[in-house]
């Protein structure tokens, strides 16, 4: 079995990947645009895993794919 070490994005990295400012994190958080980090460490920092922001990539292409409801 050969796993790929897991990865785990703080809100500043996925503010770079997503070119937006950090506090635009927040608020995607907040307003459920944005599914909960995975683990929160001691001090209070919060990480999402790269699996966890992949599949909502995921989601977010097949939900704008969707025809637009009336």
């Amino acid at each position: 079995m050969n796993r790929s070490p897991q990865k785990y994005y703080a809100k500043s990295d996925l503010a770079a990947r997503y070119s937006v400012r950090v506090r635009s994190i927040e608020r995607w958080i907040i307003r459920k645009r944005f599914p909960p980090p995975d683990i929160e460490l001691p001090n209070g920092h919060k990480r999402w895993s790269d699996a966890t922001v992949e599949a909502h990539e995921k989601a977010s292409v097949v939900a704008a794919a969707l025809p637009a409801k009336p």
